[in-house]
């Protein structure tokens, strides 16, 4: 009896485990340094004593985390065109591919009969343009479903992860699909985006800033050559011979010069501290690993089940021989 009901449930899950596709994880690892960089950190921490530094940020693990799971990182990343399966296409259709591929796309729940009819349906649908903003309600519905599928319903349960050490303090993102070079462009993707968005919005401001010291700083050396190009003309106009009227004007312009030569060094010294904020305040994301070919699947295969199978149903065939003799024996007393 138990080798029929080993056997017997060996089949069974076999049968049930028989349609499973492999799945393909690409892994990548990186790391964040937000502290002072090169040989300006002794500067920026001196200067930073006196208000002028930009001070170094504690990195926030946690933010680039949940930021690696926004919709803004995602559609980025999707709306790339990547080659997968020998085709060039937009990640997002490649992912929608995928989860033809496994049935995982468009389906309806359980009680979806409940719910009132859906008019927009996506089985069939596939992006043309990456016009983001311009999206029909179809197109934001197919989006959205893209999105989920690769973090998961309340970021759980996604194709798409994203974690951290707390003992080493190195990040890793993954991506899980049924074919290896699609889940290897998806994490490419992922990760140079996330790249990209987070340095550019963590120096904005000091960007901004140091854009408009730049700003100033080139208008007072623009003015300050132009004042002396004036200066030199009229002293090699008059060579030698001043009227009151020209010394009047080749003095004014000789004052004007100073001044603008001491607000040339004083901005200078501001675009300096700038140049100093903005570069201590970059942060360095370092790429350390990245997936190559080939990809193992992380799944199980078709006799992992089988033994599976026949583990539970040769247990379940124990326990039934054993109750049985209780019982026998019980009813013989």
């Amino acid at each position: 009896m138990m080798c029929v009901f080993g056997f017997g449930f060996a089949i069974l899950l076999l049968i049930i485990k028989f349609d499973v596709k492999p799945m393909y994880r690409a892994d990548l690892s990186y790391m964040l340094n937000e502290d002072e960089s090169g040989g300006l950190a002794g500067l920026a921490g001196m200067l930073g004593q006196f208000g002028l530094g930009g001070g170094g940020a504690e990195s926030n693990f946690d933010k680039i985390v949940e930021l690696s799971r926004t919709r803004k990182i995602t559609q980025n990343a999707l709306f790339e065109k990547r080659t997968v399966q020998g085709k060039e296409d937009y990640l997002a259709n490649h992912l929608i591919e995928s989860l033809k591929h496994i049935d995982k796309w468009g389906r309806k729940g359980i009680f979806s009969f409940l719910a009132p009819k859906d008019t927009l349906k996506i089985k069939d649908f596939k992006f043309t343009h990456d016009s983001i903003e311009a999206f029909s309600i179809l197109e934001n519905k197919a989006l959205k479903a893209t999105h989920k599928a690769m973090v998961g319903k309340e970021l759980k349960g996604g194709y798409f992860k994203s974690e951290y050490s707390e003992i080493t303090g190195i990040l890793s993102i993954s991506m899980t699909s049924p074919y290896p070079d699609m889940s290897i462009e998806t994490v490419e993707s992922m990760y140079a985006n996330l790249h990209d968005y987070y340095v550019e919005k963590t120096v904005e401001k000091q960007k901004n800033d140091y854009q408009l010291i730049k700003s100033k700083y080139d208008s007072i050396t623009n003015t300050l050559i132009a004042t002396q190009y004036r200066l030199a003309r009229s002293q090699d106009r008059n060579q030698g011979i001043f009227m009151s009227e020209d010394k009047l004007d080749q003095g004014k312009l000789a004052e004007d010069e100073r001044r603008l030569q001491m607000m040339l060094g004083e901005a200078e010294k501001q675009k300096q501290i700038a140049e100093l904020t903005l570069g201590n305040k970059t942060p360095y994301i370092q790429l350390i690993d990245r997936p190559i070919l080939p990809l193992r699947p992380v799944n199980k295969g078709k006799i992992y089940y089988f033994l599976l199978g026949g583990l539970i149903g040769g247990f379940l065939g124990v326990t039934v021989i054993v109750l049985r003799r209780l019982y026998r024996d019980i009813m013989a007393e």
